[in-house]
C-alpha cells in the first residue's frame, strides 16, 4: 500500500505575525533630517526586558507592544539620559489561520513622554495611529 502525503495550504504559516511599533529618529533642529542616536538602550517595563542594548548609531527601531494590555511602557536610555515613553492603544485580535493562529493589531496609538528637567527626546510625532503592518509609526526628534 502506497501512501502519499502532502502539505495543505494551511500547513505552513507564511503570514506575518503581530506587527512591531516602528520608530525613526530625526534631528530636533531640522525635522526633515534623520539623526541617529549614538548609544541607545530600550528597556520594557515592568518586566525590565532590554530590547536594545547599547547599539550605536541607531537610525530606527522596532519594538513589540504588549499584546496582553492596552498600555506599554519603555525607558529609552542614551549615554547621558533616560526618558520614559508610555504607549496607549486598543487591541484587535485577528484569526490568521489554523497554522498561524492569531495576531494582534493595535489601533488608536497615543504616546506620553514623561517630562523631566532634561529630556533628550524633544518631540514625538505619530505618523500612523494604527500598528497593523511594519511601516513607520512614530518619529522621535532629539
Amino acid at each position: 500500500m502506497i501512501s502519499i502525503t502532502a502539505c495543505r495550504k494551511d500547513d505552513v504559516c507564511t503570514d506575518e505575525g503581530t506587527p512591531d511599533l516602528q520608530i525613526k529618529f530625526f534631528d530636533a533642529g531640522n525635522h526633515a533630517t534623520e539623526k541617529s542616536v549614538d548609544t541607545l538602550y530600550v528597556i520594557a517595563l515592568p518586566g525590565q526586558d532590554t530590547l536594545a542594548t547599547g547599539e550605536t548609531e541607531v537610525a530606527g527601531l522596532s519594538i513589540p507592544l504588549n499584546v496582553n494590555a492596552d498600555i506599554s511602557e519603555f525607558i529609552f536610555t542614551t549615554q547621558h539620559n533616560n526618558d520614559t515613553l508610555i504607549f496607549h492603544y486598543s487591541r484587535e485580535t485577528i484569526f490568521v489561520s489554523k497554522t498561524c493562529g492569531y495576531k494582534i493589531l493595535f489601533h488608536n496609538l497615543d504616546v506620553d513622554l514623561q517630562h523631566d528637567s532634561d529630556n533628550w527626546i524633544k518631540q514625538i510625532d505619530i505618523i500612523n495611529h494604527d500598528v497593523v503592518n511594519d511601516t513607520t509609526h512614530l518619529k522621535i526628534y532629539h
